[in-house]
């Protein structure tokens, strides 16, 4: 008949144990016990099981920091003919979690529980904080905007046509514009960019490409194609295009379609959001279809803009992440914005993005500056 022998340390009767312990204190308590009731070098086999929401990261901690502390009280932990077999479970309850060790030697049970009780989570100050500088507004839909000369001019792009503004006592007064000359009809929702060169300007629509100048007035060469442009400045080695009949991308360095793209991360038709792998990223989920990189001013990782999910006409979030290990970790608060969002892509400036959104209140366009500024 199995012998059975319960050493029961059930500490949650005493208020003075009941307060909270980092995950190692855990460990290290839990080794102590199971170590009281072995021979010194004995060789014991480990048997984990999991029953509780405790991140990866903590329970990894956990079952690395309980072998280190078993091989510091004189165990060996080893996976063929052990003398011991350890299985050690974690469950919760209303009180915490709640370790439990069964020490299994021939027929004989001996069972050590302890309870824990997590520290309350301390609430991170988010080290980036997202402005917004409203610089255009106007009826008709902006594809994309493009600030020249010092701030002094701006250039922007329509379904129908590209303009051309400049500053003057603090006005934009209309300068000059062309129309575009489209090899196809735009789709539904129709987006476009602007991208600067050398001395000229490229504008990207699906289906047609120009190529631009400004001075002395605008002028536009068109051509029916989608020719590939550079989809971030930090992201030099990643050309996309235009889909024809299609509001969205798609490259050469990524399988699938995809609406945005912004530090390695596309934002896909299907919903969700994966790296160049084509791995679904961690903590994007939230997500909506518009990303844009921005570079970090403020510290060495990686990160973007990105809006939430939904369709919402009258509100719409914006927020930046930092990207780090296949993992999206917000950085700065979610900033609130009067309508949703209808174009997002990357600045020329170094720390910025540009923003585009439909005010539900006022139905118009309007096109703005996205800044990061440090807090920390």
């Amino acid at each position: 008949m199995s012998r059975a022998v319960f050493a029961l340390l059930f500490w949650s009767i005493l208020p003075r144990l009941a307060e909270a312990q980092p995950m190692q204190e855990a460990a290290t308590q839990l080794a102590a016990r199971i170590s009281s009731l072995l021979q010194r070098r004995s060789t014991v086999s480990l048997d984990f099981q999991n029953l509780t929401a405790l991140p990866p990261a903590e329970w990894s901690s956990f079952r690395s920091g309980l072998e280190q502390e078993l091989r510091k009280a004189g165990l060996a932990v080893a996976t063929t003919q052990p003398e011991v077999r350890l299985r050690v479970t974690i469950s919760e309850n209303t009180r915490g979690l709640l370790f439990v060790a069964e020490v299994l030697i021939g027929d004989a049970r001996q069972v050590v529980m302890l309870p824990w009780s997590a520290p309350a989570p301390v609430e991170e100050k988010r080290q980036l904080q997202l402005t917004r500088k409203l610089i255009w507004n106007q009826s008709e839909p902006i594809l994309d905007f493009l600030l020249l000369d010092s701030g002094s001019q701006l250039l922007i792009l329509t379904a129908s046509k590209v303009s051309i503004n400049r500053l003057a006592d603090g006005r934009w007064i209309p300068s000059s514009q062309a129309a575009l000359a489209l090899a196809k009809p735009l789709p539904r929702d129709p987006r476009g960019r602007i991208q600067k060169t050398a001395d000229a300007f490229r504008f990207y629509v699906p289906a047609t490409t120009c190529l631009g100048v400004v001075q002395p007035a605008i002028k536009l060469t068109c051509s029916p194609a989608n020719e590939t442009w550079q989809a971030s400045p930090r992201d030099p080695d990643l050309p996309v295009r235009w889909v024809t009949d299609r509001n969205f991308l798609e490259s050469d360095g990524f399988r699938d379609k995809f609406f945005t793209s912004g530090g390695g991360l596309f934002t896909g038709t299907d919903g969700r959001n994966r790296d160049r792998a084509g791995d679904v990223v961690a903590g994007a989920g939230a997500w909506g279809s518009d990303i844009a990189g921005v570079e970090n001013l403020c510290g060495p990782s990686p990160l973007l803009v990105a809006t939430k999910s939904g369709d919402d006409l009258d509100r719409d979030q914006i927020q930046v992440y930092e990207i780090g290990k296949g993992q999206a970790t917000p950085a700065s608060e979610p900033m609130d914005l009067p309508g949703p969002v209808t174009a997002l892509w990357p600045s020329e400036t170094r720390g910025q993005a540009t923003l585009v959104i439909r005010n539900s209140k006022t139905g118009n366009y309007e096109a703005s500056l996205l800044g990061i500024a440090c807090t920390q």
